[in-house]
C-alpha cells in the first residue's frame, strides 16, 4: 500500500514540475485487447492476413489508402468505445488526479504514424492554442512499443509557461480543410506553428505496450517525423474535471459522462430538473 502511495506522490511531483508523467495502467489488459482487435480489423479492411501494426507501413505506402484506413480504423474505434473502456479501467488512478467528477472525450483520436511521413504528423503544439484549457488531460495510450526515434516528443516544464514564449505564425494546411477527412482525424487545416528556437529541448518519450503519457493540454508536444522503422500507433484520450472551468468555444458533446461523486450526480438531477420545470411553465 505504501509504495503504492509512495509511487503516486512521485508521479504527481513530477507531473507538477515537468507538465507530464509516464505510467504504467494499473489494468492494462484493455489496452492489449485493443491492440489485438486493431490489428484483426486491419487485416480484414486490406484482406491481408500478413499485415501488422508495427510494419503497416510496408503494405500502406500510398496517402489516400492510408487516410481512408485510418478514417475507418477510427470509426472501429469510436463506435467500439475502445477508448473508454481502456480509460475506465484505470478510474481509481485518474480519479486520484481529477477527483470523482470526470468527463472523457467522446470522440478521441486514433493516430497511425508512417516512418518518414511527415504528413502523418501534426507537429509541435500545445491543445490550448486550438480551444482546450490547462484544467484538462491527454492519455497518450500506444498499441505498440514506441522507441525513441519513433515517439512523441515533449517539452518538459512548458505547461506553466504563457503563449508568450512561444511565438507561433498561423499558417493554411496544404491538405487539410476544414471539416475533411484528415481533420475529422485530429490534423488541423489552420495549425500555429511554433518558432524552431523554442523547441532545442523537446524530449522524446518512449512508450513500451501496457504504459501511457499522461500530459497536462497546454504542455507543447507533439512529432514532426517518425524517424524510426516501425509504425506508431496510438491513441489520446482527453480528461476533465467535469466541474473544471470549460472554454465557451468548445463544441457541445466534445466531453461525455465517465464518474461523478453522489453529491455531484444528485445535483445534476436536480439541475435538470429545474431545467424542465422551467421549459413546461415557458410553454
Amino acid at each position: 500500500m505504501n509504495q503504492s502511495i509512495n509511487n503516486l506522490e512521485q508521479l504527481e511531483r513530477h507531473f507538477y514540475e515537468n507538465g507530464w508523467m509516464v505510467v504504467r495502467l494499473p489494468n492494462p489488459e484493455p489496452v492489449y485487447q485493443t491492440r489485438i482487435a486493431l490489428q484483426q480489423e486491419l487485416q480484414r479492411l486490406t484482406g491481408n492476413t500478413q499485415i501488422t501494426l508495427e510494419q503497416y507501413h510496408q503494405f500502406i505506402d500510398e496517402d489516400t489508402n492510408h487516410t481512408e484506413l485510418q478514417f475507418q480504423l477510427t470509426q472501429f474505434f469510436r463506435n467500439h468505445r475502445l477508448g473508454q473502456t481502456i480509460v475506465a479501467a484505470q478510474l481509481d488512478f485518474f480519479t486520484a488526479l481529477l477527483g470523482r467528477d470526470i468527463n472523457v472525450q467522446s470522440q478521441p483520436y486514433l493516430r497511425i504514424t508512417r516512418p518518414g511521413k511527415a504528413q502523418d504528423n501534426v507537429g509541435y503544439h500545445r491543445d490550448t492554442f486550438y480551444g482546450n484549457t490547462p484544467f484538462e488531460l491527454s492519455v497518450l495510450v500506444p498499441y505498440v512499443d514506441v522507441p525513441a526515434a519513433s515517439s512523441l516528443s515533449i517539452l518538459p516544464g512548458s505547461h506553466t509557461r504563457p503563449d508568450s514564449e512561444f511565438p507561433t505564425t498561423q499558417i493554411e494546411s496544404p491538405d487539410v480543410t476544414k471539416g475533411s477527412v484528415k481533420n475529422q482525424l485530429g490534423f488541423l487545416y489552420a495549425p500555429k506553428v511554433i518558432e524552431p528556437s523554442c523547441l532545442v529541448d523537446m524530449q522524446p518519450i518512449p512508450l513500451v505496450l501496457g504504459e501511457a503519457l499522461v500530459f497536462n493540454i497546454a504542455t507543447i508536444h507533439g512529432s514532426e517525423e517518425n524517424k524510426g522503422n516501425i509504425s506508431r500507433w496510438s491513441s489520446d484520450i482527453r480528461l476533465a474535471n467535469a466541474l473544471a472551468p470549460k472554454n465557451p468555444s468548445l463544441k457541445g458533446g466534445y466531453y461525455e459522462k465517465l464518474s461523478r461523486s453522489v453529491v455531484t450526480e444528485s445535483a445534476e438531477i436536480f439541475n435538470n430538473a429545474q431545467l424542465a420545470s422551467a421549459s413546461k411553465i415557458a410553454n
